[in-house]
């Protein structure tokens, strides 16, 4: 009869004098690992999986992956836990064993690890694979329904299970129980969609294996990564550093005068680390106060980032553990329990002491999700307070505090500490919530809260930020107090945009009617030329930051940008006004991939974008940026004709890709771009398309009956490659070129 991992544990603890919280040793973790992992060479990415975080003393990395740094991040993860043994997969897909390579073998291995024996009875939970098993030997195998409950787990040695859905508290300590007892489980989930997938709610609190399951030392996240990997290769050797409580403990030895990790080894400890504290409830202390207690023993001071003196990871590694790891900790503290972190005072910055702490009651509109501004601001380490509605209590509703959300974690240089908003939801009547680095205070609506009707909360602790609205406050209103309220950020706002700035950059804003009326036809003219104004839920954001986390502006919810590009952002007039960069990062929120094939990512929203010169600052909608000049045109157009591999020059110059939209509505007229990207709305057209394939084809065919030209000649010269069939439907047409081609 072969040994349990727990008996193993043990007799190699006793061996090696360790004491009952020692983590297994390494080779005995490579044993283990090379079990699951025999026969097995590949496994293919599949899906979109995150990380799994690991920090228990038998929980050990099965396949993993380097991210950008380096560090590895493990897709799939095992421990011991009691009696039993549980596998984590960071994506449900993996427990089908269909997708190629070897995986089939791994599933296989991991059923029979998790078993603790060659043929152990299956029951599979929302996996449809039960062919899949019998056909690999697991001839007892069968599928069961219902609640997870001792009574039916009985039935099984291992079971195979989905858990996307799982989130009674109930089911996952049963399953948890059961394990202990000598039970084996392999699961799996997609992490980051569990808010979509379950309501709004939050992974680390709500679901009940997860919760259940944590005193094993694994967990799913709700975070993601392996975006460019095509397959996992399976290494018997992982580094040890990959189990966060190995790193605490090298870090807490380091601090008593042991053996400094090395650059590699920091790095993926620091990794190890951050992905743990994520996955973590905020009443779950143990592994926090593990990490508190490591960087404390650590005798530094608390490191201060700036723009002007960043922490990078060549110069001060240790710093950078230590302020991710405070960061980290803070962001899972209590609501209401946060001290003011020193980095505040550098960014977001340090409120007036003596700023008048209000109550003021502010109206939420359930319709519109996302965040809804307070005008209110959280001075860093004091706690506010928010009185919800009873009858809204639990129902996705959360307070913010920050707007700066971008995460700084993946980046060799910070400016900033590299997390500094907090999220806590209000799941009382009354909810008290503190940031140590403070920051504008919103409600966060959930998506699926539109059929509330209206409400107001109550804020009780905050200082007054200044906040314009369009349509309900004027310019001598602005002017006269607005602008003069003493939070240090501010923001200007209309149904269409919001602006998050510097509260110096906002006071220099003497129009801010103009001002926002010039935002609102902006986001308007983009709506409706790629017929999106009846999509629009909520206006856009735009946020300034010392620091992002990619690029010189990027899209989402919010945008972000750079503080020195605030001042631009806020200032309009005839003579000056807001750039290329900003109608590009709203164009993005507008593509679709409908009309954005490969090579057009940073193409399609450019168009959308220029479109802003035309029609809402009404100038030459070509003056916007110099890789769109004549001049510019003209080289794009000659490397074009010279080029050997036309379409692979082509995907790889986005303004040399834009030349070819910009002949178009030269050509045809602004009408004609947004008659197309109003076509996939309407049926006569036929369907939309479903790959890059039918998406060129239906630029070509779309377009050209739009125009009432043959476009063929015209994509053949730019090297975009379209099918015969495509050609053959406008062939018929008068084919059209431009001279210049």
């Amino acid at each position: 009869m072969k040994l349990m991992l727990t008996q193993h544990l043990i007799a190699a603890a006793c061996l090696l004098g360790a004491t009952a919280s020692a983590q297994m040793p390494a080779d005995l973790v490579k044993a283990e690992r090379t079990k699951i992992l025999e026969g097995v060479g590949s496994v293919p990415k599949t899906g979109a999986p995150g990380p799994i975080a690991i920090w228990g003393t038998m929980a050990f990395p099965i396949l993993s992956a380097p991210d950008r740094q380096g560090a590895e991040l493990a897709v799939a993860a095992a421990a011991g836990y009691g009696k039993g043994r549980v596998i984590l997969f960071g994506h449900n897909s993996y427990l089908t064993g269909s997708e190629g390579g070897e995986h089939a073998r791994l599933m296989e291995n991991c059923v029979k690890w998790a078993g603790n024996k060659p043929n152990p009875r299956v029951g599979l939970k929302q996996v449809n694979a039960l062919n899949f098993y019998r056909e690999r030997g697991f001839n007892s195998a069968k599928t069961f329904t219902g609640p997870l409950e001792r009574k039916t787990l009985n039935d099984f040695d291992v079971v195979i299970i989905n858990i996307q859905t799982v989130t009674d508290p109930a089911e996952g300590d049963a399953l948890a129980a059961w394990v202990k007892e000598g039970g084996g489980v392999v699961a799996g989930m997609t992490g980051w969609a569990f808010e979509q997938t379950s309501g709004g709610k939050n992974l680390a609190v709500a679901h009940g294996v997860n919760r259940a399951l944590m005193p094993a030392g694994i967990a799913i996240t709700d975070m993601s990564a392996f975006d460019q990997l095509p397959s996992f290769q399976a290494r018997v050797d992982l580094p040890a550093m990959m189990n966060a409580s190995t790193a605490i403990a090298a870090i807490k030895k380091q601090g008593g005068g042991g053996t400094a990790p090395s650059a590699e080894e920091m790095k993926q400890g620091m990794s190890a680390i951050q992905v743990a504290l994520a996955s973590q409830p905020p009443d779950r202390n143990n592994l926090r106060d593990a990490v508190v207690a490591a960087i404390g023993g650590m005798g530094s001071a608390t490191p201060v980032p700036t723009k002007a003196e960043p922490l990078t990871e060549v110069k001060n590694p240790a710093d950078r553990l230590r302020l991710g790891m405070e960061t980290r900790v803070l962001r899972l503290a209590p609501g209401s329990a946060a001290a003011a972190h020193p980095a505040h005072v550098a960014f977001p910055g340090k409120a007036p002491a003596d700023a008048p702490r209000i109550t003021q009651e502010v109206k939420v509109n359930p319709a519109i999700p996302g965040w809804t501004s307070t005008g209110l601001y959280a001075v860093a380490g004091e706690p506010i307070t928010v009185t919800l509605p009873a009858n809204l209590v639990g129902k996705g509703y959360a307070v913010r505090i920050g707007c700066h959300s971008d995460t700084l974690y993946h980046l060799e240089s910070w400016s900033r500490a590299p997390d500094i908003t907090k999220s806590v939801a209000l799941e009382s009547a009354e909810t008290k919530a503190a940031s140590a680095f403070g920051g504008l205070i919103y409600i966060e609506v959930p998506g699926r809260a539109a059929s509330d009707a209206p409400f107001a909360v109550s804020i009780r602790g905050g200082i007054a930020a200044p906040l314009f609205v369009l349509g309900q406050d004027d310019d001598a209103k602005w002017n006269n107090e607005i602008k003069n309220r003493p939070a240090p950020w501010a923001e200007l706002a209309c149904d269409k945009v919001i602006l998050s700035v510097p509260t110096e950059a906002a006071r220099a804003v003497k129009n801010p009617t103009e001002l926002m009326a010039f935002w609102k036809r902006v986001v308007e003219a983009q709506d409706d030329v790629s017929n999106q104004t009846a999509e629009r839920k909520r206006p856009e954001r735009m946020v300034a930051d010392v620091q992002i986390s990619a690029g010189f502006m990027h899209s989402g919810y919010p945008i972000m940008i750079h503080v020195p590009e605030a001042m631009e952002m806020v200032t309009y007039g005839r003579i000056k006004f807001p750039g290329w960069g900003f109608y590009h990062e709203i164009g993005h929120n507008h593509q679709r991939d409908t009309f954005t094939f490969a090579g057009t990512g940073e193409v399609t929203n450019n168009v959308i974008g220029m479109y802003c010169y035309h029609a809402v600052l009404q100038k030459d909608w070509l003056i916007g940026h110099s890789a769109i000049s004549e001049e510019a045109r003209k080289k794009s157009v000659q490397k074009i004709k010279t080029a050997s591999d036309k379409w692979a020059a082509w995907k790889a110059d986005p303004f040399l890709a834009l030349t070819t939209y910009i002949q178009l509505v030269q050509a045809f007229g602004w009408d004609s771009w947004k008659k197309y990207l109003h076509s996939f709305a309407d049926s006569s057209y036929g369907p939309a398309p479903k790959n890059d394939e039918e998406r060129r084809d239906q630029f070509l065919v779309r377009y050209s009956k739009i125009v009432n030209k043959n476009l063929g000649p015209f994509f053949d010269a730019w090297g975009i490659p379209v099918s015969s069939s495509a050609k053959a439907e406008v062939s018929k047409l008068e084919a059209w070129m431009p001279k210049e081609m």
